[in-house]
């Protein structure tokens, strides 16, 4: 299953009560492991995603110290939005580059030790590099930003395509017409 595929199929139990969806896009660019959230929003906001559906891209990152703050407003919308988490993930050596979806939010930073709320109603995660302890810290920040940014490129392009796919199913469905599909 692709990347779009198995996001697509998150978005499919949503079409009922089709909500708007937001990409919270977590990390630093202060960091190279770190910056694949702000890097995936910043993707997302070159293939048009509108600014109030992207939250973290390069130029405002969303971090520990600003995830309340700019997450607050989410929890009065109404319809409440659906929000996908995208963060970057340290794992085995095996897992290195590989891309989880999962339902249910993440809690940002716990990989460091931080302690954060949840976050999402999906969560879109890629292994950066090896998790090494106490040394977390310290391996995020020597991690090659070119494996980091073809990680954001592939997730911040399904991400767009998928949301894209779910708007014309709602719309279509919505209009009556059902899910068409070739025989």
């Amino acid at each position: 299953m692709t990347l779009s595929s198995a996001l697509e199929a998150a978005f499919a139990g949503d079409v009922a009560t089709p909500r708007p969806v937001v990409f919270a896009c977590i990390g630093t660019d202060r960091s190279t492991g770190d910056a694949l959230g702000p890097l995936v929003g910043q993707r997302l906001r070159r293939l048009g995603c509108p600014a109030e559906q992207v939250i973290g891209t390069l130029e405002e990152p969303l971090h520990a110290l600003n995830l309340h703050e700019r997450t607050a407003h989410l929890a009065s919308q109404s319809p409440a939005p659906f929000v996908i988490a995208v963060d970057a993930a340290l794992g085995s050596l095996s897992q290195v580059g590989n891309i989880a979806v999962r339902a249910g939010g993440l809690r940002p930073g716990q990989g460091v030790g931080k302690d954060l709320p949840a976050i999402g109603d999906l969560a879109v995660t890629a292994t950066v590099n090896v998790s090494a302890g106490m040394l977390d810290a310290q391996v995020l920040q020597s991690t090659r930003l070119f494996m980091v940014q073809e990680l954001a490129e592939t997730i911040g392009t399904a991400c767009w395509w998928a949301a894209r796919s779910a708007q014309r199913r709602a719309r279509t469905e919505r209009r009556g017409l059902g899910t068409i599909r070739a025989a």
